[in-house]
């Protein structure tokens, strides 16, 4: 899979929010998957075959976090946002629910955040 860069993802509010509310991602990590299901060969019934089932996605971002950041007043666990990244020269947009958000920081230090996300939905090509 190509390099997704943290600036080339953006969170929008909503399922089709226009206003992006984080666009400062340091590090993200894109997870998807299909299920495999299996059947019998048609050409050996004793072999197995395996088709593409359902497919599954999910995203987490670190982000550095500001006095202003939106984890705390724009964004929450629970909440249904529009996903919009780029994945090397391909744009992918999905509808995803935020699970988790994390923020983590010492005394005079800038913190960290995390926000985990879960696909709604395909992630495809925006229309």
């Amino acid at each position: 899979m190509a390099v997704v860069l943290g600036k080339n993802i953006k969170i929008y509010s909503g399922t089709s929010g226009t206003t992006p509310i984080i666009a400062m991602a340091k590090s993200c990590a894109v997870n998807m998957r299909c299920d495999i299901i299996e059947k019998a060969s048609e050409s050996n019934q004793t072999s197995k075959e395996y088709v593409p089932g359902r497919e599954d996605w999910d995203i987490s971002l670190n982000h550095l976090v500001s006095s202003d950041a939106p984890v705390e007043g724009l964004l929450k666990v629970g909440g249904i946002y529009t996903l919009r990244l780029v994945i090397g020269s391909t744009t992918r947009q999905g509808t995803a629910i935020c699970n988790e958000a994390n923020i983590t920081g010492t005394t005079s230090n800038i913190g960290t955040g995390s926000i985990k996300f879960k696909g709604s939905g395909p992630l495809a090509s925006p229309t």
